[in-house]
């Protein structure tokens, strides 16, 4: 493990910028870009509750009765939905791990 000690040009690099060792540096440049990510997603799951009026569950149970868009919209937009759930979910138990 690369300590303060260590004497390489990334090691002193990642050390005049605050960080213990080259891990530490990598494990907040990694929670930075996952927490970008969530936002990311989190912006799209919300364009489509904003959309509809209705959280994911909501939209799969009214489905069919959604007569204001067609239905190609409506499964294009529910492929993209579902998908940025799993995403998040994802990015957030990824978050979880790397802070352990």
């Amino acid at each position: 493990m690369e300590t303060l000690h260590d004497n390489s040009a990334l090691g002193r690099t990642v050390q005049s910028l605050g960080y213990a060792s080259i891990q530490d540096f990598a494990r907040e440049q990694a929670r930075s870009l996952i927490q970008q990510n969530v936002a990311y997603y989190q912006a799209r799951i919300d364009l489509f509750e904003q959309k509809y009026g209705l959280d994911f569950q909501q939209f799969v149970e009214q489905f069919d009765s959604l007569g204001k868009y067609s239905i190609i919209e409506k499964e294009d937009d529910s492929i993209l939905w579902e998908t940025a759930i799993d995403v998040v979910s994802a990015y957030r138990a990824d978050l979880e791990a790397i802070a352990a």
